[in-house]
């Protein structure tokens, strides 16, 4: 493989961005009336364990941005596999983004609603608007944490990566060559470097 000069605009950034493997998140928050919605997000990462501090980056022109900025709230549901209707759903631009009844999970002490399919479920109240470009990066302050009661056989992470979902794949550890380790109930290997 070898690199080339690509064009430096939008179309190029897009392209270059689309190469970085990002796992598949939605992002939840409330109508005024209560009624839940989902928008599909790769943009999100951790920023701080103390205090416990999340970020996510929306277009400032989407309907849910101004959502978020009314209530100050929103969650962050780490995706699956198991959940991947529920992104294409969330993902669709100016479709109705309401999520069923069915794909949620009932907490009462959780602001954002969470979805039952979720790897992780984070309730996040914003604590930073920053405005950069297009879009606005979110810092949010984690109030509330929701994650399964066990370890979710057969529901890998959903990946994002040059406009499609990708899955993992089990892969035997090599006879030589970097030290390996199981780090979980399945067969996936991670590589650890001494």
């Amino acid at each position: 493989m070898s690199l080339q000069p690509a064009t430096t605009d939008a179309g190029g950034f897009r392209a270059a961005l689309g190469s970085f493997a990002a796992g598949v998140n939605v992002i939840t928050l409330r109508e005024a009336d209560g009624t839940p919605l989902g928008m599909t997000a790769t943009a999100f990462s951790s920023v701080s364990a103390d205090p416990l501090l999340v970020l996510i980056c929306v277009n400032r022109a989407n309907r849910s941005y101004a959502r978020i900025v009314e209530t100050g709230r929103f969650g962050v549901n780490i995706l699956g596999t198991a959940a991947r209707e529920i992104s294409d759903h969330c993902a669709r631009p100016g479709s109705d983004k309401t999520l069923a009844d069915e794909w949620l999970v009932d907490r009462p002490e959780w602001h954002a609603p969470a979805l039952a399919k979720a790897l992780a479920f984070l309730d996040c109240e914003v604590d930073q608007d920053v405005e950069a470009g297009t879009h606005a990066v979110l810092i949010a302050r984690v109030s509330s944490i929701g994650i399964p009661a066990d370890d979710c056989p057969g529901h890998d992470p959903l990946i994002h990566f040059r406009g499609a979902y990708r899955e993992l794949v089990d892969a035997a550890p090599p006879a030589s060559g970097p030290r390996t380790a199981d780090r979980s109930s399945s067969s996936h290997v991670v590589k650890e470097y001494a």
